[in-house]
């Protein structure tokens, strides 16, 4: 019977992780941003539904460390502290990878006010110290009014009254310049706080006045409860018990609805005292009440995992972290560095290469015409076939030897009949000379300098300018009948050996 039930548990399990695995992107975003909105309405344990669902959907997405951070806060509502700071310590990793100083900064906020929650404010200073120094570097007033009401909250909770008023004036006049009246009322919510702990009482009842009908207009209900938890003290403390009674009960109610262990017992805590002397037993009820959340708060568990995850959050940890990410950015920047002088060393090596390649055509082309020269020059004075206009020793000098004449023009009639036959090749030419491809070219090689491909390109394009200055046959012909099958590559050839083009030459002409 277990067997079959098992197996009835499989296909709702499948099915369940492929409803889950077929989700898009924008119904993540959706289930975060529903997350957002219940825990806006203070509606805790559907916001925490909300970012369950949410957090497989985000891993190793942007929205990932913004769902780890509602759900570290909303946990902290509920004064799960242990859970609170596991989602906040994965968040806080994310961040810290990030290397923005503004939402590091959200991050140990976050941390410093889960220690706080945990009775812990020693641990909670170095968190909010360190980002406070990092909301400086982002230069977010709204960010930096956030963290010195935290900090007041640490110093109050330290017993340093006087430090923590400075902070949360700060927090106050932050909040005014930017006309946020909301926070406004709960940063004073937080100073009449202070006030109570340097016993100004008459003050703090003053600005809570001022505070209460703000956060009750606005639906901030979970400031409002700290506010009449904080109105019933000041009153408590000046000798009116049974006006502060109203206060405490409805802080209480607030904080049962939202599952807020640790402000609901203050508000039975001051239940206690306002009844013990005028109606003992309802106050023992409170007492009870407020024992029970005592020890659900601060079992032996919770305070070894407290420890636990100090050492793991240590203010020397966030320092070798954010040391770790400098090196990070450090090492990608030096690859940055190399790639760049990568990039630049083959550009010029590019540029070098065909500088160099230009330089060897240019150095055939010259090779070639020189070549060219002094067979016409041979030829002129072959026919003046006298001395009255007689060449230099040293052009004599450079002449091609009677044998090289020889070799040269059965090599120039072999090209000649190679073209009229549509046939031209080095193979065709070779054994039109009745040679190798290999005898030709290292012959050719060693008298012009250049190769029997290259030779015969030349000597077609010398036809082809002969023709362009004699004859008024096309362009286009006169390529044909150099060997070039089409136009635009005769002309791209001549132009690249004479510097001008075909209609560029004949027009010179």
């Amino acid at each position: 019977m277990k067997t079959t039930k098992s197996l009835l548990k499989i296909p709702l399990l499948f099915m369940l992780a492929l409803s889950f695995t077929s989700m898009t992107p924008q119904q993540a975003e959706s289930l975060v941003d529903s997350c957002d909105a219940a825990y806006g309405r203070q509606s805790y344990d559907e916001a925490y539904q909300y970012g369950l669902q949410a957090l497989p959907l985000c891993e190793g997405t942007d929205l990932e460390a913004d769902c780890l951070n509602l759900l570290a806060m909303i946990c902290f509502r509920q004064s799960n502290f242990e859970q609170a700071i596991n989602y906040a310590k994965r968040c806080y990793a994310i961040d810290a990878r990030s290397g923005d100083p503004d939402v590091m900064s959200s991050s140990l906020n976050t941390l410093a006010g889960i220690f706080i929650g945990a009775n812990q404010p020693k641990e909670a200073e170095k968190y909010i110290l360190k980002a406070i120094d990092l909301a400086q570097q982002a230069n977010n007033p709204a960010r930096m009014a956030v963290l010195q009401g935290m900090a007041s909250e640490v110093y109050h909770a330290l017993g340093d009254d006087v430090e923590a008023l400075e902070h949360i004036t700060q927090a106050c006049d932050i909040e005014q310049q930017l006309g946020r009246t909301d926070k406004l009322a709960m940063r004073q919510a937080q100073k009449a706080s202070v006030l109570i702990g340097l016993h100004q009482y008459a003050e703090a009842e003053d600005i809570l006045k001022t505070a209460i009908p703000t956060l009750l207009e606005v639906g901030d209900y979970h400031s409002l409860g700290i506010a009449d938890n904080k109105m019933g003290m000041a009153i408590l403390q000046l000798g009116r018990n049974e006006e502060a009674i109203p206060y405490f009960k409805q802080a209480a109610l607030i904080f049962t609805q939202m599952g807020d262990l640790a402000n609901e017992m203050h508000a039975q805590r001051g239940l206690y005292e306002c009844l013990y002397k005028s109606d003992p037993d309802s106050a023992n009820l409170h007492l009870a009440r407020f024992d029970l959340l005592k020890d659900s708060l601060y079992s032996n568990a919770t305070a070894e995992m407290m420890a636990r995850y100090d050492a793991e959050f240590r203010l020397d940890q966030l320092k070798q972290e954010n040391e770790m990410h400098q090196q990070a950015q450090q090492s990608q920047q030096r690859r940055i560095r190399l790639i760049i002088g990568l990039c630049v060393l083959l550009v010029v090596t590019v540029v070098l290469v065909l500088w160099w390649a230009h330089r060897r055509m240019k150095k055939r082309e010259q090779a070639l015409e020189q070549y060219f020269a002094q067979r016409q020059l041979t030829h002129q004075s072959a026919a003046a076939g006298n001395t009255e206009d007689a060449p230099s020793e040293a052009a004599v000098e450079a002449r091609p030897n009677g044998a090289d004449n020889e070799f040269m023009s059965r090599l120039d009639g072999a090209v000649q009949k190679a073209l009229s036959q549509g046939g031209l090749s080095v193979e065709a030419v070779a054994n039109e000379m009745c040679i190798t491809r290999g005898q030709l070219n290292r012959r050719v090689k060693a008298i012009t300098g250049v190769t029997t491909q290259q030779y015969i390109l030349h000597l077609r394009l010398e036809q082809a300018r002969q023709l362009l200055e004699s004859t008024q046959l096309p362009v286009s012909e006169i390529g044909y009948q150099c060997g070039f099958d089409d136009a635009t590559s005769f002309s791209r050839a001549f132009k690249r050996t004479f510097g001008l083009s075909p209609t560029q030459c004949r027009t010179m002409e």
